[in-house]
């Protein structure tokens, strides 16, 4: 814009980079709180691993020492039943002869002690150690039971059996009871060996496993660094969508937002830069004729040469008033720059009966009858009031000042289907129709129609403001084939679904 400090290229790429080093910085602040995804994986991946092998560990060792129970109780079982071979009664003297195979297989870790007890039907002691005898006496058919319990001080592991001597003079029956018992001592240390040979191996595994996750890991996120590092190089004006070469499945999603965000992007730059164009092209006549006509005015000596200049620069000034007013609100309204973006519930009826009555002036004074024709109850959309009034208000002033004296526009609110329709008709010179689709461009104005004031953006913020809302704008001729009807289509909200009658009143002379 020329003249206007702030508003050139170089104010725009300065302010552009500007907010691009502060988002940046943003995201770069907001990355480094969210921590590290290495770290999140490994913080969910390593304690349930630690604590699987913990469990593990408990089981293994479980298993180590049934093990070699297993093994053990083998050697138990067989120096009992050796000494039950051994053991025979006659005439009702039980004769034991405990043989060296009973202790042969414990000869080899001295560190354990061996106990044994044979106990006569009646439960008295034959040989061994009195106080050795099961919880449980085992079951009169030759079986060996294993027993766990304390005896001496220390943990004993014990094998029972009850051998039938078939001697009549034996009292009590004729079955003794055996008993044979070592420490456990060597048992616990070779499954505590066991376990742990097991366990470093576990460790071992979770070790590499841990370094193979990160190894996976930074694989896995080689391809995200790629993209960094190719939108770190990017020059600050690019803004070509990001290529998808070569892209893992789950990084496609970011890359297709990423593009999706730059092509917002580019569409609010290239809708800010054709502001300043049409901006620097619309604005700089009325300011050439705002500095031509007050530098008129300084010459005149005049009284009425000077108050007419007065009045024309008042009315040029006005006018570049308006047109700067009509840019800054087509701006706004743009979809792409988002500032449209705040919506609530509002009144739609009520709404375009207060901006009908703030324009009745205007057409009292131009001496046309301004009717409005509304609805007898609420209709509620969601949209933006401000953005909604000047909608409003750029169609009633247009079809005011395109209207002769004497003649009528009017207004209406009413519900078609979906949606809340708002309609402006004039009885003016209308557009042909060949002229509808380009009366919305910006700047355009049929040659030899209308106010001189206009600046051809009012149909254009009407369609803007529309879309933005999910709307569209239609026109079509006037009743008879005379002036032009705009209708604006807006979707209703749910509680305003119904068909409703019409309310007419006179808002200007008739």
């Amino acid at each position: 814009m020329a003249g206007l400090p702030g508003s050139g290229p170089e104010s725009l790429d300065a302010n552009e980079r500007g907010r691009r080093t502060a988002a940046h910085t943003t995201l770069g602040s907001a990355g480094a709180r969210g921590g590290s995804l290495r770290r999140r994986v490994l913080i969910w991946l390593l304690p349930p691993l630690a604590v699987l092998l913990l469990v593990n560990a408990f089981f293994t060792y479980r298993s180590a020492l049934d093990a070699v129970n297993q093994a053990y109780d083998r050697t138990l079982t067989a120096s009992v039943r050796a000494i039950g071979e051994r053991t025979h009664s006659l005439a009702g003297q039980i004769q034991v002869d405990i043989p060296y195979a009973a202790f042969e297989g414990f000869e080899a870790d001295a560190a354990e002690r061996i106990f044994h007890a044979v106990f006569d039907p009646a439960g008295g002691l034959v040989t061994g150690y009195a106080d050795l005898r099961p919880p449980q006496p085992p079951a009169d058919d030759g079986s060996v039971r294993i027993f766990d319990l304390p005896y001496a001080g220390e943990t004993v592991r014990l094998a029972a059996m009850r051998k039938r001597l078939y001697d009549p003079a034996l009292r009590g029956g004729d079955a003794v009871l055996i008993v044979f018992a070592e420490t456990t001592a060597a048992r616990r240390a070779l499954a505590r060996d066991l376990f742990v040979a097991s366990l470093q191996r576990q460790s071992l595994l979770v070790t590499v496993g841990a370094i193979l996750v990160l190894a996976a890991l930074g694989t896995a996120f080689r391809p995200l660094l790629r993209v960094r590092d190719h939108m770190r190089a990017r020059d600050e004006e690019d803004l070509t969508p990001v290529r998808m070469e070569r892209v893992p499945s789950e990084i496609a999603p970011l890359i297709d937002a990423i593009n999706h965000h730059m092509e917002r992007l580019s569409a609010m730059l290239a809708a800010r830069r054709r502001f300043l164009a049409d901006a620097a092209h619309q604005i700089r006549t009325p300011l050439a004729v705002l500095t031509t006509q007050a530098e008129y005015g300084l010459r005149q000596t005049d009284p009425e040469e000077m108050l007419e200049t007065f009045a024309s620069l008042l009315r040029s000034t006005r006018a570049a008033r308006r047109l700067a007013n009509q840019m800054l609100t087509l701006s706004r309204a743009e979809a792409v720059n988002g500032l449209i973006g705040e919506r609530a519930t509002l009144d739609l009826a009520s709404l375009v009966k207060d901006v009908a009555m703030e324009l009745a002036p205007l057409a009292l004074k131009r001496d046309i009858d301004l009717a409005y024709e509304g609805i007898g109850h609420a209709l509620n959309i969601q949209g933006n009031a401000p953005m909604l009034r000047e909608m409003v208000s750029n169609l009633i002033d247009n079809a005011i000042r395109y209207s002769p004296p004497d003649s009528a526009v009017t207004v209406a609110v009413a519900t078609f289907g979906e949606d809340a329709v708002v309609s402006v008709c004039d009885q003016g010179p209308g557009i042909p129709a060949a002229e509808h689709e380009r009366v919305f461009q910006r700047f355009y104005r049929i040659l030899g129609q209308g106010d001189s004031e206009g600046s051809g953006l009012g149909l254009a913020i009407v369609r803007e403001i529309a879309l933005a809302h999910g709307g569209r704008v239609t026109l079509r001729d006037g009743e008879g084939g005379r002036g032009l009807c705009v209708e604006v289509e807006l979707p209703l909200g749910s509680a305003s679904r119904t068909e409703a009658g019409l309310v007419s009143s006179s808002l200007g002379p008739r």
